[in-house]
């Protein structure tokens, strides 16, 4: 009996290993949302999405915020979101791991609602919040939103190897690493295109309201 008991704790415990493995939140594009973990458990990300047509071809309505949080004991991340440019309006939220029909996902909920959020993601707010399914993993660190006008990217950390390809501001890129006063990014496009260099630094907001 003792036996038998012994190993259906163990199984237990192997499936229980199993369910929180699948559970972990991997860093990359998740559509509307770019997230990324580092390596003490911080969450940063970008939620962007747009509706309608300002007749120029731009959505008429955008919700756009920055996401940044800390892993907790339980597994989910206790978030803070924000618009750089808004910083003193924050909202609490969170982001929790799923998986629908062997599919990695998150979701994410707010306790409230962005400007310009209401008729774009509104379910945000709602107690279920969204499901976000893994587009594609990146090995990133962080998630930047930009500050400049207009920032380049780089084939080197040196200002002397300004390319053509370049993001405004508000978009966001995800950090694969740092060197100095420089970050290795990749920049998730429509259609899956990825744009990859260096940037500087000084190009992104700063990542706390």
């Amino acid at each position: 009996m003792k036996a038998r008991n012994l190993a259906a704790l163990l199984i237990c415990l192997l499936f229980a290993g199993s369910a929180a493995a699948q559970a972990e939140i991997e860093s990359g594009n998740y559509g509307s949302l770019n997230i990324a973990i580092d390596d003490k458990g911080v969450l940063t990300g970008h939620f962007r999405e747009g509706t309608g047509d300002d007749g120029k071809g731009n959505p008429r309505f955008v919700c756009s915020f920055f996401v940044r949080g800390q892993r907790t004991d339980e597994g989910r991340f206790e978030i803070k979101t924000w618009h750089p440019e808004f910083s003193d309006e924050v909202i609490d939220g969170e982001v929790t791991a799923s998986e629908t029909d062997g599919r990695k996902g998150l979701t994410m909920r707010l306790d409230g609602e962005h400007g310009g959020c209401w008729n774009v993601a509104p379910v945000l707010k709602e107690p279920e919040g969204v499901e976000f399914d893994l587009i594609k993993a990146l090995n990133s660190t962080s998630v930047r939103m930009i500050a400049s006008p207009k920032a380049y990217f780089h084939a080197s950390a040196n200002a002397g190897a300004k390319q053509r390809a370049f993001v405004v501001k508000n978009d966001s890129v995800s950090v694969l690493r740092v060197k100095g006063d420089w970050a290795e990014v990749v920049f998730s496009g429509d259609a899956g295109k990825e744009t990859r260099g260096w940037m500087p630094i000084s190009s992104f907001y700063k990542i706390e309201p």
